[in-house]
């Protein structure tokens, strides 16, 4: 079998012959889809009264969750698509009509990637597959990129082990330092697992029951902490004095 090569696209070419040949000669591995709101809210209108609304749901459904191309990459599908196809130059410019398949190489993102995205050079948060594919916008600067570079990732998860061990640490530093005081160590864990949680919910894209079971182990650790630290106080008889005096001078205040 002959592999197909780029030719000119020819108005004798039948309709079915044409997108193939689009395809043969952009060299694009990876297909883009106009969704066609328009016709395809009108297809759901007029099969209403027909077995087939069900498919045209789906359908409509399924386009709008395909990722959205725009941008440079956008404008540029949408000239080559009108070289070959003339009848989209009188479609409406629509910025979310054009959409690819979800791409699962890419590596995940979440809050914090994302603020790291837009925060930090372009050199250094733009991939190299994304540098030719979105040239405009990396040159311009004008938009963070839609990918986690390996730094941006590296950098988070450096990140998230720097925040998870000073969390653990900073506390029991205050609860030991400079003497030891139920009260101050209650204080501490409280607040500590408040800032936790927040810190949880808001940069990391954890669910709502990761929320609850990291809370709760984070809040079990320091509670053993303040748990072994009372059982030292209770052996030391100088930690019992200074709980005595502190008491005796909040009663005499």
């Amino acid at each position: 079998m002959d592999t197909p090569r780029p030719t000119p696209i020819t108005e004798d070419m039948s309709y079915k012959q044409r997108p193939l040949q689009h395809t043969i000669n952009t060299g694009n591995l990876e297909p883009h889809f106009m969704t066609f709101r328009g016709l395809q809210r009108l297809n759901i209108a007029r099969w209403l009264i027909d077995d087939d609304v069900a498919n045209a749901i789906k359908d409509y459904d399924y386009l709008n969750k395909l990722v959205p191309v725009t941008g440079s990459v956008a404008k540029r599908q949408r000239l080559d698509l009108e070289q070959a196809f003339e009848e989209v130059g009188t479609l409406h410019d629509d910025p979310g009509g054009y959409r690819r398949l979800p791409d699962t190489s890419l590596l995940p993102t979440d809050p914090m990637r994302d603020a790291l995205k837009r925060r930090l050079r372009k050199s250094l948060t733009y991939t190299k597959r994304e540098m030719g594919r979105r040239t405009t916008e990396y040159l311009l600067g004008r938009e963070p990129p839609e990918e986690v570079s390996p730094f941006v990732d590296k950098l988070a998860r450096f990140i998230v082990a720097f925040i998870g061990g000073t969390a653990l640490v900073v506390p029991m530093l205050i609860m030991r330092l400079p003497d030891v005081s139920l009260t101050k160590s209650l204080v501490t864990v409280s607040v500590a697992v408040l800032l936790f949680a927040a810190a949880l919910s808001v940069g990391l894209m954890a669910s709502n029951m990761e929320t609850m079971v990291s809370t709760a182990t984070y809040a079990a650790v320091l509670a053993v902490f303040v748990g072994t630290t009372s059982q030292v106080m209770l052996l030391n008889p100088s930690a019992d004095c200074n709980m005595i005096s502190d008491a005796s001078r909040k009663t005499i205040a």
